[in-house]
């Protein structure tokens, strides 16, 4: 299993000059991964704390949480992690996420209702059971009832991360995703509109896994997630 999980998860090792430094492992939704190495860095210069970080779809992270029993922290939607039986100790919100629709290079989609056009031939979308914005395009789509539309051109991909890709080197045309994702791509993608009604609220949260909420690492952690600098990364990242 835990060979399975190294194939599962992406982790990143910052290696620091300060090795006295004290880390603490974190689980994050794939979708923020640009935003959480920002923030990663900030933590480990301006608060003394190594981050060493692994992504994926929250499901996959619970997975992670509940098998290695390793991580000290996760970041992503607190109904997903509730829903999944993760004991949490504390959460602190980091900001509201935001679901978008996004489009390949050479295609100009002006309005949402054309994913149910023939302009758009396939449609990604992240796992609706295990990835927080697969759910809020689910949502979405239910709510417009859309869902039986757009059924055969659906595609669904494990990540926001995987959504982006396809979209980017026009496996498909169109796909949902977050904005936090999108605003590190726009030089790649086509263009895209944000879907602010439909779906349930999205709030992120870092939460600490109960039994390490008193240690150092997670002290400076929690100093350097709920500054100032991190208030303004999630910002700069659509939260």
């Amino acid at each position: 299993m835990k060979r399975l999980l190294t194939f599962l998860f992406v982790v990143i090792v910052f290696i620091s000059s300060t090795a006295q430094a004290d880390e603490i492992i974190v689980a994050s939704g794939a979708g923020f991964r640009k935003m959480v190495v920002d923030i990663a860095d900030t933590c480990q210069k301006d608060f003394d704390v190594k981050m060493n970080m692994s992504f994926g779809n929250l499901g996959q992270v619970i997975a992670q949480i509940k098998t290695t029993g390793l991580v000290q922290a996760v970041i992503g939607d607190p109904r997903f992690l509730t829903k999944a039986g993760t004991e949490i100790a504390e959460s602190h919100r980091i900001g509201e996420g935001k679901l978008v629709l996004i489009w390949r290079k050479g295609l100009d989609i002006k309005s949402l209702d054309e994913i149910t056009s023939d302009k758009v031939a396939r449609l990604a979308i992240p796992n609706m059971q295990k990835a927080i914005y697969g759910r809020a395009g689910a949502e979405y789509m239910t709510s417009k009832g859309i869902t039986e539309k757009v059924q055969d051109k659906l595609q669904v991909v494990a990540t926001v991360p995987q959504v982006t890709s396809y979209v980017v080197t026009g496996e498909v045309d169109a796909g949902f995703s977050n904005l936090t994702d999108t605003l590190g791509s726009l030089d790649k993608i086509g263009g895209y509109i944000l879907i602010d009604e439909g779906y349930s609220k999205i709030d992120i949260i870092t939460g600490i896994i109960k039994g390490y909420e008193t240690s150092a690492a997670v002290a400076k952690y929690r100093e350097c997630i709920n500054s100032e600098q991190t208030k303004a990364i999630a910002k700069k990242h659509g939260l």
